[in-house]
């Protein structure tokens, strides 16, 4: 009866684990681009390269309730801005963030979840 009751708990525990995980938001892709339509990116990370902003595009997977993340812009290692984006719940949910360049030729993005934890990073750099 002991041996079934451990058991039990073991199992217990991992499904919570499990369950935890998949409420959680992730980034499932992102890309730099100079401009985005119908909620697609239409340029590349080149394309940035002649615009005045460079936006970041990305998929964020949420299985949970609406959320937010952060997207936090860093120039040469120190920090910008920070935009705050809602994410509905989807596996597959489309935002994105811009940052007028002002000459920057190097940026670094972090998305941040709402508790602050690092979910992604990602660098552009003009060619």
């Amino acid at each position: 009866m002991m041996k079934l009751s451990t058991m039990s708990l073991v199992s217990a525990v991992l499904l919570c684990s499990a369950t935890a995980w998949s409420d959680g938001v992730s980034v499932v892709r992102g890309q730099f681009t100079d401009h985005v339509v119908g909620g697609r990116p239409q340029g590349d990370a080149a394309s940035a390269a002649a615009s005045r902003e460079v936006v970041y595009w990305m998929e964020v997977a949420n299985a949970g309730a609406p959320a937010a993340v952060t997207v936090v812009w860093k120039v040469g290692g120190r920090e910008v801005l920070r935009q705050s984006l809602d994410v509905g719940r989807a596996p597959r949910w489309r935002t994105w963030a811009a940052l007028r360049r002002n000459g920057a030729r190097a940026v670094e993005v972090q998305v941040l979840d709402a508790a602050g934890a690092s979910l992604h990073t990602d660098r552009w750099a003009a060619p």
